[in-house]
Formats: C-alpha cells, structure tokens, sequence
C-alpha cells in the first residue's frame, strides 16, 4: 500500500522546488512587501449630493409620472415598423386569421356530422 503512495505521487516531491523557484522569480521581479516604500493611499472625497427637494408639484404625482415616462418610451424608445412592414403584417395576420377560422368551421361541422349519427337524430 505504501508503495503506491510512493509510485503515485511523484509530482508532489517536484512540487515545492516549483514553488521556490516562483518565489525566487518574483522576488527578483520586485522587492517584497517589507522592502516597498510605504506611502499612504490618497483617495479624492466627493461631497454628498444634497439631497433632491421633494415638491409637492404636479410632476412628481404618479399618473404624471407614468404618462410622462410612458411618452418618452414611445417616442425615443419603440422601433416602429415601416408602412410597409405594417401592411404586410396586417395581411399576413388576415389570411391566418381566415385559414385558422375555416378550419375551425371545419372540424365543427365534422363533428356535428358524427354527433348526429350517434344520436340517430
């Protein structure tokens, strides 16, 4: 059993000398921590934005509010069909609508057939 070990973890003897040579790299890179100069971090301080005054105007009610944001969706932020594009649809939608309603009428009167011969009626 500790033969397998042994014959099985061949990579783990190898693995500390990759990691001392990764060490021994990176300290030529750069000096470690101990070594760097040690500067403060200067970070810019923006002030707090004063906080938006709540008018009790007529913007600000919620059917306002939604009939505004409502227009600016339409108006800037719908892709609108082309005329053409529309009229095609709308022709596409016309002939489905009649294939799907003869069928419909179809099946129905099939079935009413069959229902009337079961009935006898």
């Amino acid at each position: 059993m500790s033969e397998k070990k042994k014959s099985a973890d061949p990579g783990e003897a190898e693995e500390p000398k990759a990691r001392a040579n990764q060490k021994e790299a990176r300290s030529a890179k750069a000096p470690a921590r101990s070594e760097r100069p040690s500067r403060p971090v200067r970070r810019e301080v923006k002030p707090a934005a004063a906080p938006a005054k709540k008018t009790g105007g007529f913007r600000n009610w919620r059917l306002v509010r939604f009939v505004r944001e409502s227009y600016h969706e339409l108006r800037y932020k719908v892709t609108w069909p082309t005329f053409p594009e529309a009229r095609n649809m709308t022709i596409i939608v016309i002939v489905l609508s009649t294939a799907v309603g003869l069928l419909l009428g179809l099946v129905d009167a099939g079935l009413f057939q069959l229902f009337k011969l079961i009935t006898g009626k």
